[in-house]
């Protein structure tokens, strides 16, 4: 089967990831199902946009058997809290795993690749491999591991671990490794920090490739081939006007108050924000060799 003659089912489509995705499956010849609770408002010979809730599963069912639907790419879900709104744990288990067990049951036997994150790693201090036991922290985090717990009793799977994902217009997820106030005052940790990140146009590579592949039921961590530098960074930033002050952290310092602040409060949100920066994520995967 011709790239041209098979039709991609993407939930979240009006997203950042998605909208991205939908993009580059249609540039690949693809035929593209896009499904959001948000209408997208893109007109295309080969797209077709469903203004539908996940919640709904009848609907979601209705879709994939109207569409005679080739491969699915589950990207919708709830991230992280925006505009400083709180999401209860109950949001997070219905939008990522039990909308997500709606489009699994409804999929059937068609291949499924479910996009997940590293945060469902946690407290890490070495490398870590798709086989490293997870141990997330966050409501996101947690609600997307059960959610993979789910995706891996589907006949026919692939599950992505993202790490944070940016565009070059769109920074968020990666500015809060690097500014405490973006975008005026920004921090260094001793000669900076390396983070591993992904960068939008490599996401959707990965998941167009994977759509060309024999599914084979895995687990995969997708970044970029090169680490993130917050020196760098922050440097780019001033010289395009911003990071005006910059904060300069010894360290030593920041880890010796990291290990007194988890020997006084053990796991939590706070010290897993500072654990991010004093053991930030490694990972071992086929990427790497």
């Amino acid at each position: 089967m011709s790239d041209k003659s098979k039709t991609i089912l993407i939930t979240g489509s009006s997203g950042m990831i998605g909208s991205a995705a939908v993009e580059g499956f249609l540039n690949a010849g693809y035929r593209v199902i896009g499904i959001d609770i948000k209408d997208c408002g893109k007109s295309a010979e080969n797209y077709r946009h469903y203004t539908v809730d996940l919640g709904d599963s009848c609907a979601v069912e209705s879709i994939i058997k109207e569409n005679c639907i080739d491969r699915v790419i589950h990207l919708a879900g709830l991230a992280h809290s925006v505009d400083g709104k709180e999401y209860t744990w109950d949001d997070y288990k219905h939008l990522n795993v039990d909308c997500s067990v709606n489009v699994l049951e409804a999929s059937k036997n068609i291949p499924v690749l479910f996009i997940s994150t590293v945060d469902v790693y946690g407290f890490t201090d070495s490398p870590v491999t798709p086989e490293t036991k997870a141990n997330p922290v966050s409501y996101y985090a947690k609600s997307k591991l059960m959610a993979e717990n789910e995706c891996i009793k589907h006949p026919c799977h692939s599950i992505f671990r993202f790490s944070p994902v940016y565009t070059d217009d769109i920074k968020r997820d990666i500015q809060k490794r690097y500014y405490l106030r973006c975008p005026s005052v920004a921090y260094r940790i001793g000669k900076g920090t390396e983070y591993e990140i992904l960068n939008i146009k490599n996401a959707v590579r990965a998941m167009v490739e994977w759509c060309a592949e024999n599914p084979c039921n895995d687990i995969r961590i997708i970044k970029d081939p090169v680490r993130m530098n917050t020196a760098d960074y922050i440097k780019a930033e001033k010289n395009e006007g911003r990071a005006n002050f910059v904060l300069y952290l010894p360290e030593w310092v920041v880890k010796a108050g990291y290990k007194l602040l988890r020997a006084v409060t053990g796991e939590n949100k706070y010290t897993y924000l500072l654990n991010k920066a004093v053991c930030p994520l490694r990972s071992e995967d086929k990427q790497d060799g």
